[in-house]
């Protein structure tokens, strides 16, 4: 079982025209099938959180780690853009991110691509795919690699809505399955409501403002009344809390 932990992290960037703390005294747990989603105005530090967690940035103080037990967990991150190397066939760039190209890790590659229903594409070039079949293919192979935790940072941003809603709906059928800790960044708050059971708000200068719990069985349709009050109800809390844009 993934356990994220997060303690009184703290990511300050040097060399501007002035320091920009980007996490402040940020502190927060989460493990096992659990989907948490981070929200929170422009700037103030989404990304950058999960960026330290997957090892890419580093802390100026503090920790912030994903274990599996006695190690280190082995995590798969989802990004805005696809990422797919267009030289690649899809297939291939399923095996790219692989340690082993044996015929399990084929077969396991294909059952993910099937998973978002692409197995008929896995001889496509990036190029030959729509942006939402790009992020698909990016998602499967995310997942297969088997990682203990998944991050996902505002992957259907760049996406019209009804191609990301559709992505939603994957996303969480993957998530039901596989049973994986997922950290899902989004400026949404529709889209956290849709997905998550967890919701973790930061505000501006990268503190931590809410940890909110979501208790509304899956799925959940955006049109059903109690999603759309949950949602009413977190944007509530952006104004109590001063961070809806002005």
């Amino acid at each position: 079982m993934a356990i994220v932990k997060v303690e009184n992290l703290r990511k300050v960037f040097e060399g501007l025209e002035r320091p920009v703390v980007a996490l402040d005294g940020v502190s927060f747990e989460a493990s096992g099938h659990t989907f948490v989603s981070i929200v929170g105005p422009s700037g103030c530090g989404k990304s950058t959180l999960l960026n330290i967690l997957a090892g890419v940035e580093v802390p100026t103080s503090g920790t912030a780690e994903i274990r599996e037990g006695d190690r280190r967990a082995r995590v798969g991150y989802v990004f805005q853009a696809p990422r797919l190397l267009p030289w690649r066939t899809v297939l291939d760039n399923m095996l790219f991110v692989q340690r082993d190209r044996d015929d399990g890790t084929r077969e396991r590659a294909l059952r993910y691509l099937d998973m978002v229903g692409l197995t008929e594409f896995r001889a496509a070039f990036p190029a030959q795919l729509s942006g939402g079949m790009q992020q698909r293919v990016g998602i499967a192979r995310a997942f297969s690699i088997e990682p203990d935790a998944l991050l996902m940072d505002e992957p259907f941003s760049h996406l019209d809505a009804i191609t990301a809603r559709a992505l939603r709906r994957e996303l969480h059928s993957i998530w039901i399955e596989t049973k994986k800790t997922v950290l899902f960044v989004t400026h949404d708050v529709g889209e956290a409501v849709e997905l998550s059971n967890r919701i973790v708000i930061l505000g501006r200068g990268g503190k931590l403002r809410e940890d909110l719990t979501l208790d509304l069985p899956f799925p959940r349709d955006p049109a059903d009344d109690r999603v759309a009050l949950a949602k009413a109800d977190v944007l509530r809390k952006f104004e109590e809390l001063d961070l809806v844009a002005t």
